[in-house]
């Protein structure tokens, strides 16, 4: 097969976030597959075009129309991480891709709007039949109409994976206009038309819509975005649509996430290599050395991820004599500040460490370091930080919704806990204190279940691949 998938991130050359890694240990195991696979993706400035190999120019020069405007753009050919990479070069006078960012702008509607206009012209400059055209989130979802509508490209099938439904793309019609689309025409109940904001145009219930078939990153949230407390605004969408809806669990870049031990070893060699990261990290932050269990959070600090309780389990964790490490990137200026705060309040004590901000050499450590993660999310559609800590004999403690509960194993792998309230999360973060300082067969005996799990993506990337069939 043919399978062409066009996103706003691929790991490592331009990720901000989860879908980096997802597309890349997808993209990579169905061309071991012996699939044909490429994925396409705009050209940002930030790409570290060392980290590509056989790089070279495959059209020097292609237009794009938006409002009235003939634009330029070129396109690339490289391999990255085992997979072909096509990068949407656009010479745009707005500088869309040129801006040392991925996300965050003023007009990130009208940059990926573009961007998946520029997409269609260059498939349509191929003309090569594509069996699947997979498409992620609601940045490159535009692409489903445009194929169909405008473009009439040779396209077997489209699917459209949602990575966070939160995300949604809302515009208005005359964003559509400006590439070329009849924006009213779409400003339906039945299209694109937004349910809370019927004035306004909703991308991604666009590529629900349009897409032969809509999966999410874990069967759980699946479920979840068909309820109206979790599927918002759209649900009435994914319900109507339920019949070409499933959810798809995520895999984990295994090479990427290693921690130099693995199934079949002993708890001993495990014990060792994690005494060595926190006998790091108290050299590297000046904490004091403790026998009481480290626990840590390696997240964005945004509203999702559950900021409030995470600091409830600093308070008390230090409470506890224990140690405290946050790893994280404040989504907000108030966050950044009430953090800081915090920062100045629990660092002199010598048990507790904020950085605030992401750092990837840290957070491989501190995977490895840490007794317990603590994932108090509102809703996780998948989450990947689980299955690393658990890789890495790391005992996680989540909030049971979305893929927490279709990898984490209550009492046997991890602790999970049911409503997003600190009764509910300090229950089970002393559950798994306790266990720490009574019951330390109990944590061995988890810790290596948790590794011995295969997390790669080789049951997740066949499923694809067997849903693709089906599609085709």
């Amino acid at each position: 097969m043919r399978i062409v998938h066009v996103s706003a991130e691929f790991a490592p050359i331009a990720k901000a976030g989860g879908l980096g890694e997802v597309l890349v240990g997808l993209a990579r195991e169905c061309t071991k597959q012996k699939e044909n696979v490429e994925v396409i993706l705009p050209k940002y400035s930030s790409i570290d075009m060392g980290k590509l190999s056989s790089v070279k120019m495959e059209v020097p020069d292609f237009k794009c129309w938006e409002k009235g405007n003939l634009q330029p753009n070129a396109v690339w050919s490289a391999t990255c991480e085992e997979v072909t990479l096509k990068l949407i070069d656009v010479r745009h006078p707005s500088g869309y891709f040129h801006r040392g960012q991925i996300y965050g702008c003023q007009d990130d509607v009208a940059r990926f709007l573009y961007f998946s206009r520029a997409v269609c012209e260059y498939l349509k400059l191929r003309s090569e039949k594509i069996d699947v055209l997979h498409l992620h989130d609601w940045h490159v979802a535009p692409i489903a109409l445009l194929a169909r509508d405008l473009f009439n490209l040779p396209i077997g099938a489209i699917v459209l994976t949602i990575h966070n439904a939160e995300y949604q793309g809302q515009c208005a019609h005359w964003d559509l206009d400006a590439i070329g689309l009849n924006g009213l025409k779409y400003q339906t109940k039945e299209l694109l038309q937004d349910p809370l904001h019927p004035e306004s145009l909703n991308l991604l219930k666009g590529g629900i819509v349009y897409a032969n078939w809509v999966t999410t990153v874990s069967p759980t949230y699946a479920k979840e975005l068909l309820t109206v407390e979790l599927g918002g605004n759209l649900q009435p969408t994914f319900f109507k649509y339920r019949k070409k809806f499933s959810g798809i669990l995520n895999g984990l870049d295994l090479t990427l996430w290693d921690p130099g031990y693995k199934k079949g070893d002993r708890i001993e060699t495990i014990y060792v290599v994690k005494k060595k990261a926190k006998e790091k990290l108290c050299k590297q932050f000046a904490l004091v050395p403790t026998s009481n269990p480290w626990v840590g959070s390696i997240t964005r600090l945004v509203f999702q991820k559950g900021p409030e309780l995470i600091e409830e389990t600093l308070c008390e964790t230090v409470r506890q004599k224990g140690t405290f490490i946050l790893l994280a990137s404040p989504s907000t200026p108030e966050y950044q500040l009430h953090f800081e705060k915090l920062k100045k309040r629990f660092e002199p004590t010598g048990y507790a460490r904020l950085i605030l901000e992401y750092d990837e050499e840290t957070a491989h450590l501190l995977y490895t370091a840490l007794d317990f993660l603590i994932l108090p999310s509102r809703y996780e559609p998948c989450g990947l930080a689980q299955m690393i800590a658990m890789r890495h004999g790391t005992i996680p403690i989540a909030r049971a919704t979305g893929g927490h509960k279709d990898t984490i194993v209550d009492g046997k792998t991890g602790f999970l806990f049911p409503d997003y309230t600190s009764a509910s999360l300090s229950a089970a973060l002393q559950k798994g204190i306790q266990e720490y300082r009574t019951h330390p067969d109990v944590i061995e005996k988890m810790i290596l279940q948790g590794i011995a799990i295969d997390w790669s993506w080789k049951k997740p990337a066949q499923e694809y691949l067997n849903l693709y069939k089906k599609l085709i």
